[in-house]
């Protein structure tokens, strides 16, 4: 539990307490920005969100039992006035993380972040405690949500941070003090706010101002970007790379086998997630779990084990059709892997590809290219839903405007036997469209 002394919480935020005569100082057990997690004796910070207001539940948290509030306005209840509650938030989970002299391991980059956290935290959790983002909580927010809830029975963190602007990668990394800093790669992801590539790459390396001294620095050598990394330790498929996969073989939907070779070693990897991408991901397990000292046996069972979470290219068996669902996120490079796994399928291949989202003037043609793709992937169906997904349709029949519209037409689409790709930004919503092909 993140205990704070109201002094400590008046230092590290600069602000002011208002409280009646008798409040006294007493000890705040915990922090949350969510009434529905506080229990008596948290603080309650409330964070001013683009479509909601956390003042609005201050009322609400103190009839829970919090001890104040944290709030940029005045209130009729005990509180500590700030300029910035983001601010107060984030500098109080850096005054807790530097209670703890520990590993952190901080992952970013444009895809397969979460990913890689779930396979760094399933070879890193056979040796240690690990503490770790929950889901993807890695944004403004969500990154001292999960460092407040360190502790000291905890040996280890892995922590996914995610951007869409300058400078909140640099926000949340002063938060997160890491000491291994790990980059999975640089594409097009919210390529609308950072402007090119080199700007994305830009904002993910902001999180090298604040890796610790005498920090670890690994990257995808495979990346044309991050291969420029100063100092880094680097891994892929490509040669030259520090840590490399080799003699690659690739079993479908079933899975990928490869041999790594790291620190003059050679390591047998079998992994059962589809996609080279995976690969790169495993490697980069395989680097952090060598320089924390894993056992190699515990790390390759490990990845053996592993499997992707709900959303995130999981293949499904129906009793009519293989499912991949990717709905859980969607970029111009995740969709090239997930067709790329698609690729390897047995029998009829279906695409249902939604809008990719916060990819700026260009997303029409990023989406027309994915259509290109998938043509020579072999895509025997492509159906679109979205308005910019409707540029990489193969004809106008196969483009809906809304998920309900294809939910409608699928019993009539689909066939016995097919392999089925559903992908599409988060915003899109096509977890329902997986609901439905898997009621069919």
């Amino acid at each position: 539990m993140a205990r704070f002394t109201i002094r400590e919480l008046l230092n590290v935020t600069d602000g002011t307490l208002y409280a009646p005569a008798g409040f006294g100082e007493p000890v705040v057990e915990g922090l949350t920005i969510d009434t529905r997690t506080l229990t008596p004796g948290m603080g309650y910070v409330a964070i001013r969100g683009g479509t909601f207001d956390g003042h609005r539940f201050i009322p609400d948290a103190m009839a829970k039992g919090a001890v104040l509030s944290i709030s940029d306005t005045d209130v009729p209840y005990p509180h500590i006035r700030v300029k910035n509650t983001v601010l107060a938030y984030q500098n109080i989970a850096k005054l807790h993380r530097e209670r703890f002299d520990l590993p952190v391991v901080c992952i970013t980059g444009s895809v397969g972040k979460t990913t890689t956290k779930e396979m760094v935290k399933a070879v890193l959790q056979t040796a240690f405690r690990t503490h770790a983002t929950v889901g993807n909580l890695n944004n403004q927010t969500g990154v001292p949500t999960t460092v407040l809830q360190l502790d000291e029975t905890h040996e280890v963190s892995v922590l996914e941070l995610g951007t869409n602007h300058f400078g909140e990668i640099d926000a949340i990394a002063r938060v997160a003090q890491p000491t291994i800093c790990l980059f999975t790669n640089i594409g097009e992801a919210h390529i609308e706010f950072f402007g090119s590539r080199e700007g994305i790459f830009r904002g993910k390396t902001e999180m090298l101002n604040h890796m610790r001294p005498n920090g670890t620095v690994i990257a995808n050598g495979d990346d044309d970007l991050l291969r420029t990394v100063p100092n880094a330790i680097t891994y892929g498929l490509s040669e030259g790379v520090d840590v490399r996969a080799v003699n690659l073989v690739e079993d479908g939907l079933l899975g990928v086998s490869f041999t790594a070779e790291l620190f003059g070693k050679s390591l047998p990897v079998t992994l059962h997630v589809a996609g080279k991408h995976m690969v790169q991901n495993a490697l980069a397990a395989l680097t952090v779990a060598h320089l924390l000292g894993v056992s190699d046996d515990a790390a390759l069972t490990a990845l053996s084990a592993f499997r992707p979470g709900a959303g995130r290219s999981d293949v499904l068996h129906t009793k009519r059709f293989t499912l991949i669902d990717g709905t859980y996120n969607c970029n111009p490079t995740s969709m090239v892997a997930a067709l790329d796994v698609l690729k390897t399928a047995k029998g009829r291949k279906v695409c249902i590809f939604g809008d990719m989202l916060e990819l700026g003037e260009n997303a029409p043609a990023f989406h027309a290219r994915i259509g290109t793709y998938a043509k020579a992937c072999g895509v025997d169906c492509m159906l679109t839903v979205g308005t910019l997904a409707k540029n990489a349709a193969f004809d106008p029949s196969g483009a809906y405007e809304t998920s309900g519209a294809l939910i409608e037409a699928l019993p009539s689409l689909l066939k016995d036997g097919d392999t089925i790709l559903v992908k599409a930004s988060f915003g899109m919503h096509l977890n329902t469209v997986v609901d439905a092909i898997r009621a069919l």
